[in-house]
């Protein structure tokens, strides 16, 4: 199973004719299967490519499960 990442998109720019996207962490991708996104958009990566633009109370959602998560598989039994 592989578990996609979110990131919201800080910047765009055109490189080549390709829209490359800046994420949070820094890191940049072509939005060649989300040309809709724009800056704001929550962006579900797999792979290191940005496959789904997220509705923002979707992405918030999982971002929250996910820390959730991540707290409770700390806590030891």
């Amino acid at each position: 199973m592989c578990v996609g990442s979110i990131s919201r998109l800080v910047a765009v720019r055109e490189q080549d004719g390709v829209r490359i996207g800046r994420v949070e962490d820094g890191c940049e991708y072509p939005l060649s299967f989300v040309p809709q996104a724009e800056v704001g958009a929550y962006l579900l990566l797999h792979l290191g490519i940005p496959v789904e633009v997220l509705k923002p109370e979707a992405a918030q959602e999982a971002l929250t499960l996910r820390r959730v998560g991540h707290e409770l598989s700390e806590v030891e039994p």
